[in-house]
């Protein structure tokens, strides 16, 4: 992918590395990071080395998912925690990896930020058989699902379609599925 990237994109630069040791080597105009952070808890420690490393009137823009405290995510941990709990129980946190728009406002703004952060919740419809399953799979579920192999993943992903099942019931159009997202736009506007 980076290869196609670096392609397609000549005059941009492109790296693969753990997020939690990027260090700008010089100051840097725009930093974006879409659907990351979520997986390090510890990014909002991350962001006065972030800004730092923004050039004067630098934007770091980001997108986190913030619907850790829907149905499809406490049901999950609920199965982490009791049928599952030997294999997965550690994987069941009740704390969410993210901040609300508010909590990074704050942040970011005692990092000498302007900052216009929000919320916003789509509905998308998702389509097929056991559809929040699929579309969970390639997200939330990746923990539990790199734990597990075989017939033991068969099961814990029926046990899944189960409960996702109940809560988010198939439509003739499809599944709606409500899927909060919190963005955050910072400029620095003071050295």
């Amino acid at each position: 992918m980076i290869a196609k990237a670096r392609e397609l994109h000549t005059s941009a630069e492109f790296e693969v590395l753990d997020l939690r040791l990027w260090r700008a080597d010089r100051p840097v105009d725009v930093l974006v990071s879409n659907a990351v952070l979520h997986w390090v808890p510890e990014h909002p420690e991350l962001l006065p080395a972030w800004v730092e490393s923004l050039a004067p009137e630098g934007v770091l823009a980001f997108q986190v998912p913030g619907n850790f405290h829907e149905p499809s995510h406490t049901l999950i941990r609920g199965l982490c925690r009791t049928a599952w709990r030997h294999r997965l129980g550690d994987l069941a946190r009740e704390d969410a990896p993210v901040l609300s728009p508010g909590g990074y406002l704050a942040v970011l703004a005692d990092l000498g930020c302007e900052v216009d952060a929000w919320e916003t919740t789509y509905v998308h419809v998702l389509r097929g058989e056991d559809a929040v399953v699929r579309w969970l799979s390639g997200t939330t579920l990746r923990p539990m699902l790199g734990r597990l192999e075989g017939e033991e993943r068969t099961r814990f992903l029926a046990d899944c379609a189960r409960v996702l099942g109940e809560a988010y019931p198939a439509r003739p159009y499809g599944t709606p599925f409500r899927f909060r997202r919190v963005f955050v736009v910072a400029r620095r506007t003071s050295l």
